[in-house]
């Protein structure tokens, strides 16, 4: 009896330590894997061996533990691409670590985050084998895990075409230009920029990189007050929501009966049409986006995605203090 109690110990003992080595080893890849040039963040080939070793020998529910648990999102709550990319995974229901990198205290250009992702903003989703820092990239990834939303009977074609069709459409300039709080905008990016310059001072290995994301922030300025831009941004919007009110008339989503990665896209759309208060404009003759969007807001991710942006002292909670360290900053000009 004895010896029996011993050895089911010895085998418990022994099954955590590998659990514990996986962990460890895949924790090195991690790491291991931030090194690259630009956005090429590929891991090694002994890396990829190693790593499939480890799945090899863990079977089962062990095995995604381990494979979900290398996921590591960095995320900020109010901004626009990041949502996509959250509600995909939410969607999904993997298993990620959520971390906040603020997009407007200067957080996302120190050179640590920069060295993960080159152009200093999110999302970024760190996988088992790369760095995505694109969120259209992640929202393709985390639907190649498993089965894809909507499975077979939603229109891939479609799904493709209107993924490339939202992405390419920005949101941040719809808000800068079509909110109260586009004076922030403004002046957060010019902080910003004052703060990627004192970094390219500083980190004289990286000052290409903070000279190309200081060229950006300087055209987003640019194109804030240039009229044909802000023109071109709404017409695409509205080309949008024109084809989006055509297709909710035929199918209870974008791509069928089911949902799919297309709703995931647009949900963020709809949701910035809400937060700017144009909605009214935009979407009182587009009675099926309306319908659709309230179904949308039933589901459990879209609270998970959008609850800080809909609490006011939560948003407030999070914008007041970069505003005061912000403007400390400023005074006293240490950027």
């Amino acid at each position: 009896m004895l010896w029996r109690n011993f050895y089911i110990q010895m085998l418990i003992t022994t099954h955590i330590s590998r659990i514990l080595v996986a962990n460890a080893m895949l924790t090195s890849m991690l790491f291991e894997g931030y090194r690259g040039e630009h956005n090429i963040f590929k891991f090694s080939h002994w890396t990829k061996e190693l790593y499939f070793y480890i799945l090899a020998n863990f079977h089962g529910s062990n095995a995604m533990n381990v494979i979900e648990e290398t996921l590591i999102f960095y995320n900020y709550p109010l901004a626009f691409n990041p949502a996509k990319a959250k509600l995909a995974l939410e969607e999904k229901g993997l298993k990620y670590t959520e971390k906040q990198i603020d997009l407007f205290n200067g957080q996302s250009l120190e050179p640590w985050y920069m060295r993960l992702n080159p152009h200093g903003w999110s999302p970024t989703l760190v996988t088992g084998k790369e760095i995505l820092t694109e969120s259209l990239d992640i929202i393709r990834w985390v639907d190649r895990q498993g089965s894809s939303l909507g499975g077979n009977t939603a229109n891939k074609t479609f799904v493709s075409e209107w993924l490339s069709k939202v992405d390419a459409w920005d949101g941040n300039l719809f808000a800068m230009c079509n909110s109260n709080a586009g004076g922030m905008f403004k002046y957060v990016t010019k902080f910003k920029i004052k703060v990627a310059q004192s970094h390219a001072t500083r980190n004289v290995d990286m000052s290409d990189l903070y000279m190309k994301k200081i060229a950006n922030m300087n055209k987003v300025l640019e194109e804030v007050d240039d009229a044909a831009v802000v023109e071109a941004n709404k017409m695409q919007l509205v080309a949008l929501l024109d084809e989006a009110e055509m297709r909710l008339g035929k199918s209870r989503y974008l791509a069928g009966n089911q949902y799919t990665i297309a709703d995931v896209i647009f949900t963020p759309v709809v949701y910035r049409l809400f937060s700017t208060k144009k909605d009214q404009q935009y979407l009182t003759t587009r009675s099926n986006i309306r319908q659709y969007y309230e179904e949308l807001k039933q589901r459990p991710s879209y609270n998970k995605v959008f609850h800080v942006s809909d609490s006011g002292l939560s948003a407030a909670s999070l914008i007041l203090p970069t505003l005061i360290k912000i403007f400390f900053i400023n005074l006293i000009k240490r950027y």
